[in-house]
């Protein structure tokens, strides 16, 4: 599965993917024994890259739900003694199903793991109780339907063992809105974010999850300097920094407005995104960009990435950057691919 789809088309592709992965998953959690996960136990995510980042939307989705959750760094799990058991249930994802760290760490955490992956034949699924595929689907080489789709199938799998995060076959929806919203305004906010050496991206609760995604996706994408920050860790000095030379991009409607108008007053760029439609708190605000259809809580994780790939494509056709052919490749981060 080494062949990549242009990063236009998978943006593009994501809600008939997200279609079928809600089936896909419904079908196969379906088809096995599951019981609700129980309130003294923990459920743990493990990936690495843009899967770490759907674990942390999920996870702090989880603990809103009441879920003791905790999401993991393949890498770190590495670094635990042997037999040490960090929780009750365990959810791998990695989208190729070939990154070295997360197939170790399925091996260490000494439980049988759910894994999501996009290659149900590759080495990641050895030893796991249920293998959830994303859809087979061929990504762009910065993932963008593989993110997507994982937000879908972690529902999925917390809808079978009684949490609710929103139907997961929903989700192709808020992707279809969120193209289709934002396509217009995209190019503008790609053309102001080019004359700033930098980019902080903002969120609270799942949201935060999102910004971890979107500053990956910055960087690999575009090459535009960025870093996630959780809205209230944000206030504590890492905003000390902004001004007419830098960029802050708002996941929120809460305490972001006050953040967004002291960044303005300061001189720097502010885009808000908002995960539901205008109420009139906003009206007159610059740099608001608002859902038409609401989508908040952790289907609104799917509206903010498809917001930000939007923006990157736009932003990489301006610098003339070939999104997916990396400057920095790296000979240890796949295992080579079995024909």
């Amino acid at each position: 599965m080494d062949d990549r789809q242009d990063f236009r088309t998978a943006i593009a592709a994501q809600p008939q993917w997200l279609e079928r992965a809600a089936a896909s998953a419904a079908s196969v959690i379906g088809a096995v024994p599951v019981t609700p996960w129980a309130p003294d136990e923990t459920v743990a995510v493990v990936g690495m890259g843009a899967s770490t980042h759907a674990g942390a939307v999920f996870v702090t989705a989880l603990r809103e739900a009441g879920v003791r959750a905790i999401n993991l760094d393949a890498s770190a799990v590495a670094g635990f003694p042997d037999g040490y058991r960090p929780a009750d249930h365990v959810i791998v994802v990695s989208e190729s199903g070939r990154s070295p760290e997360p197939i170790a760490a399925a091996a260490k955490l000494g439980v049988p793991p759910i894994v999501v992956t996009n290659d149900p034949s590759s080495p990641v699924t050895a030893g796991a109780r249920v293998v959830v595929p994303l859809g087979g689907f061929t990504d762009s080489g910065v993932y963008t339907i593989g993110y997507t789709t994982t937000l879908v199938a972690l529902a999925a799998i917390a809808r079978a063992h009684g949490v609710d995060l929103g139907d997961p076959a929903d989700m192709a929806g808020v992707a279809a809105t969120a193209l289709r919203d934002f396509a217009d305004a995209a190019p503008a906010i790609a053309a102001a974010l080019d004359e700033r050496r930098f980019v902080d991206i903002v969120g609270l609760g799942p949201s935060a999850g999102s910004a971890q995604a979107v500053a990956l996706l910055f960087r690999e994408a575009p090459g535009l300097a960025s870093a996630p920050f959780e809205t209230l860790q944000y206030l504590h000095g890492p905003m000390e920094s902004s001004g007419p030379h830098s960029a802050t991009l708002l996941f929120g409607d809460g305490r972001e407005r006050g953040v967004a108008e002291q960044l303005r007053a300061a001189g720097a760029l502010v885009i808000r995104m908002i995960t539901h439609p205008a109420d009139g708190g906003s009206v007159g605000e610059p740099g608001v960009c608002h859902l038409s259809v609401a989508a908040d809580g952790y289907a609104g994780a799917v509206a903010e990435i498809v917001f930000a790939q939007l923006i990157a494509a736009e932003l990489a056709d301006r610098r003339g950057v070939d999104v997916g052919h990396f400057r920095f490749p790296q000979p240890d981060t796949k295992l080579p691919a079995v024909s």
